[in-house]
């Protein structure tokens, strides 16, 4: 625990030097990134699916059943005779870096929304165990920049890159292009809507009407109640008044440009995602495609309350996002799951037992 710990605090302090002296913005971004890259890519039998994805690498147990993109991927590295440790190495580098173009695309202050991407657990730490997800997600982050630049080629291609590695990225690549065509005409309380709505289906039981559906699939897994694991209700809550704390200082402060408004939008899509999917943690992994835009949002907000010096609204936020991050950790170690593949203690290709 305590390299985590340690972890977060240095991450903070290289924000707060780049706040402090805005000069070096990029010079700390680019170090943040750096960080990441060396403490996901060099990580060492940590993840969930660790030892599925070195049994998929070496043994080929899933060549015939696994996204075409992420299946070139392996047979390239296996031509080249790499070892598997390059392969997890290769998505760690490429899931943060696109994370970071991503950032640099949406805003110029890049090192706080760097700051959230790391402490919000379904984003950082989450990406050691869905490592062909997540770099669909941070793709899909990125490449929606080129629609909002109405580069359509571009951002084709690369919803296709992502959707290669993973099949959930075909729901963004249409989300996405809905919300760019009619985010404009969406008004604030069509969000409050989409929000109210989705959390009164989400005590109704929707999931168990569609696990009546797949009893002979291997989705049944994902939706029946046998299997799956729901979202805590308090959890559930927190988002939900996080979404609508967003929404109103958003309208507040006002957006500084236009394609903001898109990023709200897509926002708040994430909690619908949520509240309707919260009967299987499983299926609610499709709104980290949408949460990811709330480091672009939520750092605006940090920046304006550090301004006006909004403690009450900083303490929350410290609160919502620094809680969440320990507890995160702290779950992985009294699961289930083999010492050998748990966040603690950390173990690096560098060194061992940190």
């Amino acid at each position: 625990m305590i390299f985590y710990v340690l972890l977060m605090f240095v991450m903070i302090t290289l924000f707060l030097i780049s706040y402090r002296y805005p000069s070096s913005e990029k010079i700390i971004s680019l170090f943040v990134l750096g960080i990441l890259i060396l403490i996901g890519g060099l990580r060492d039998r940590i993840g969930w699916d660790y030892s599925s994805y070195i049994s998929w690498y070496i043994n080929g147990t899933r060549d015939n059943n696994v996204e075409f993109g992420f299946l070139t991927i392996m047979k390239f590295f296996r031509c080249l005779g790499l070892d598997y440790k390059f392969l997890f190495f290769f998505f760690s580098f490429c899931t943060y870096l696109f994370a970071y173009l991503g950032i640099r695309k949406y805003t110029q202050n890049t090192s706080l929304p760097l700051l959230l991407y790391f402490l919000i657990p379904v984003l950082f730490l989450y990406s050691f165990t869905y490592i062909r997800q997540y770099l669909s997600i941070t793709i899909a982050f990125y490449a929606f920049t080129f629609l909002l630049e109405k580069k359509y080629f571009s951002y084709v291609l690369w919803m296709i890159v992502g959707s290669s590695l993973h099949y959930s990225c075909v729901i963004p690549f249409i989300v996405f292009f809905i919300v760019f065509i009619y985010g404009d005409l969406i008004k604030n309380h069509h969000l409050y809507l989409i929000m109210g709505i989705s959390f009164i289906l989400s005590r109704i039981g929707i999931i168990y009407w569609a696990s009546l559906f797949l009893k002979d699939s291997h989705y049944l897994f994902y939706v029946s109640s046998k299997f799956a694991v729901e979202v805590p209700l308090l959890k559930l809550l927190i988002m939900n008044v996080m979404g609508v704390l967003v929404i109103k200082y958003s309208d507040k402060i006002g957006f500084q440009y236009n394609y903001q408004r898109n990023l709200l939008v897509l926002y708040i899509c994430s909690i619908f995602f949520l509240n309707i999917f919260s009967e299987s943690t499983e299926l609610t992994r499709i709104y980290v495609y949408f949460r990811i835009f709330e480091i672009i949002l939520v750092a605006d907000i940090i920046r304006h309350s550090l301004t006006n010096k909004r403690f009450l609204i900083l303490g929350f936020l410290c609160f919502f996002y620094v809680f969440p991050y320990f507890r995160a950790i702290n779950i992985d170690s009294e699961g289930t799951l083999k010492d050998e593949y748990k966040f603690i203690p950390y173990k690096s290709l560098l060194f061992k037992n940190t």
